[in-house]
């Protein structure tokens, strides 16, 4: 089932307490998918896939995306360690990433994580298209 299926864009402005995911504005199209619908008695350990892909509308989260999957987590309610996060190369392109954080430290009450970035594995892959063709 998809929690999110849309554009999911940033103005680079402080308009509450947390931080932007950038400080210039941008846009990704981002798909959220909770991978547990209809799979009882199946224990999922990133139940939610979360695909996203940069339009090429103002600034790029790739190299820096923990700030990208904080914010994500905060305004949809996730787990950071509980997301499978995948970033889609380039639009319609079988061409992915997957983002992994490892958290290596808290400052001022807000976690800092390590992030890695490596090719998706065979059965990650197949679930990367079922949730581009859902």
């Amino acid at each position: 089932m998809a929690i999110f299926c849309g554009r999911y864009s940033w103005d680079g402005r402080k308009t509450d307490q947390r931080e932007p995911v950038a400080w210039f504005p941008g846009a990704y199209d981002l798909r959220i998918i909770d991978l547990t619908e209809g799979m009882k008695g199946i224990t999922f350990l990133k139940p939610v896939l979360c695909i996203y892909t940069n339009t090429g509308t103002g600034y790029s989260i790739s190299e820096h995306p923990e700030r990208f999957a904080k914010r994500i987590c905060s305004d949809f309610s996730l787990e950071i360690d509980k997301v499978l996060w995948v970033e889609q190369l380039q639009h319609g392109s079988d061409s992915f990433e997957i983002i992994t954080y490892k958290q290596c430290g808290i400052l001022g009450g807000n976690s800092l994580y390590l992030t890695l970035k490596r090719r998706p594995l065979p059965r990650e892959l197949n679930l990367i298209r079922k949730g581009l063709s859902a």
